[in-house]
């Protein structure tokens, strides 16, 4: 598993004691701190799970991040190499009652690099996490995770 922030929508934001080039130290509240789409009520964190062959674990690792990321606003973007046992059908299926689900069907395109990469160009989130969709991956760490790059950009909870 990986997890990035995108530099160019989750700039450092000023961090509340630094000085500034003036030499002033800085204030800034919580909300000023967050990344603009999540200030904004956006999806602050987009996780990219690339598919093959993967609908019997689909809702399951819907329901597993649900859990771990309570409180957090989120997506799940799944890129699937148009899959033969209908992983994109379920995807679809489940997006229909859940807006954080959505599904890209790459058809005549093949690779897990390349999912991964357009499953990122597909999200305007400041903060991207790759899965597997194999439930190997524990997405229980997530959060933790979402917290530590935060903390690197100044953006806090």
């Amino acid at each position: 598993m990986m997890m990035i922030p995108t530099p160019e929508r989750a700039s450092a934001p000023p961090r509340a004691g630094v000085p500034s080039e003036d030499g002033r130290a800085q204030a800034a509240s919580a909300a000023e701190a967050r990344p603009a789409s999540a200030a904004a009520g956006g999806v602050e964190l987009s996780i990219v799970v690339p598919t093959f062959n993967e609908a019997d674990n689909v809702r399951t690792l819907v329901e597993r991040l649900t859990q771990a990321l309570e409180g957090v606003e989120w997506e799940v973007i799944f890129t699937d190499d148009d899959s033969p046992d209908g992983t994109s059908d379920a995807v679809r299926a489940l997006a229909r009652s859940n807006r954080r689900v959505r599904c890209l069907q790459r058809i005549g395109r093949r690779g897990l690099s390349s999912a991964c990469v357009e499953g990122m160009l597909a999200s305007s989130s400041p903060f991207i996490a790759v899965m597997d969709a194999d439930l190997q991956h524990d997405e229980r760490i997530l959060p933790a995770m979402l917290r530590l790059l935060r903390e690197l950009i100044g953006a806090t909870d």
